[in-house]
């Protein structure tokens, strides 16, 4: 009897360690993060995510791996996500391309992303420019319209997947000046950059973010930008809005979302976490030494600005006669 008494306060002491275990375990986060970025290197919604996620990983106090999952315009990424385990270790770093655009085009879509997901913040904004490569015989986005006007389908043009806004506004634009281009996709902005440089597109329809650094060093001229207001670094670039096609300025941006069915709790941690890190003070100056445009927009906000953004799109591109996912 003296014995099992004499071994109860060390089984008291083995109980409370693996408690301590177990709590230290379900605190959240205890390990690293991988934030799911649905489009290969060089995009807006890449060089994003690796924009903030340094400082994201410092907030939380545990690694955070932008791991890239291209295809499908974004899709197979937001997927993979939206499907995966609902712990808040893994998270979705995308631009508006697959969670506002392509459930509206793509039939591929299988997911809603006013219901599947849930955001976490909104970091920045990107306008999209179509641009020519410096040596090109056109200087004006006129002359380039007239010339496809009198060759249909001629032009190619290299975007960074079917479906993304810089690929949706040239689609509105061609609609509207009754034009046809011939659209060559590639995995992220900086295969369609290359394309461009190399003379393997004629022109590209891509985020600023992608071609802004270029049309800076001289290898490329941009002949329009995708806004309602001109660029600031681009002061001298004329919008689609001034050259008479309004309807043809949707803006890039880019930010963090959960699947929905994260607990809670994860999200309080996660929520706070995001906003701290996006406007970091050395987050925001790298952003910006790359075009992009700071914005944030909390958790609340962002989904009620998805909900309409996504009526918008899919009046624009009914009326410019896209085919609609019904």
């Amino acid at each position: 009897m003296k014995r099992v008494l004499s071994l109860l306060p060390i089984f008291g002491f083995v109980c409370l360690a693996f408690s301590g275990v177990a709590l230290s375990e379900d605190k959240y986060p205890s390990r690293a993060i991988e934030l799911v970025v649905p489009f290969g290197p060089g995009g807006s919604a890449d060089l994003g995510a690796r924009c903030y996620s340094d400082e994201l990983a410092k907030v939380l106090n545990v690694p955070v791996n932008v791991v890239n999952r291209p295809g499908g315009t974004g899709i197979q990424g937001t997927t993979f996500v939206i499907n995966g385990k609902k712990d808040g270790y893994t998270l979705l770093g995308a631009t508006d391309t697959p969670l506002l655009i392509m459930p509206v085009i793509s039939k591929e879509v299988t997911y809603d992303p006013l219901k599947d997901v849930i955001p976490l913040g909104r970091f920045a904004h990107m306008s999209s420019l179509i641009a020519v490569k410096s040596d090109s015989p056109f200087k004006t986005l006129g002359e380039l319209i007239e010339f496809a006007r009198q060759n249909p389908g001629k032009l190619k043009n290299g975007a960074s997947g079917l479906g993304t806004e810089a690929h949706f506004n040239l689609m509105v634009l061609c609609s509207k000046a009754k034009i046809k281009v011939t659209t060559i996709p590639f995995k992220s902005g900086g295969e369609t950059s290359a394309a461009i440089l190399g003379g393997h597109v004629d022109m590209s329809s891509s985020s600023v973010t992608s071609l802004g650094k270029h049309v800076k060093a001289g290898k490329l001229r941009a002949l329009a930008v995708s806004s309602k207001k001109r660029h600031p670094d681009f002061p001298d670039v004329p919008t689609t809005t001034e050259l008479g096609y309004p309807e043809s300025n949707f803006a890039v941006w880019t930010g963090v979302f959960a699947p929905t069915g994260v607990p809670k709790q994860v999200l309080d941690v996660l929520a706070p976490a995001v906003e701290k890190a996006f406007k970091d003070p050395e987050v925001m100056k790298r952003a910006a030494n790359m075009s992009m445009e700071l914005e944030y927009v909390g958790p609340d906000e962002l989904r009620k600005n998805m909900e309409s953004e996504i009526k918008v799109i899919k009046g624009v591109a009914q009326e410019a006669g896209i085919a609609v996912k019904q």
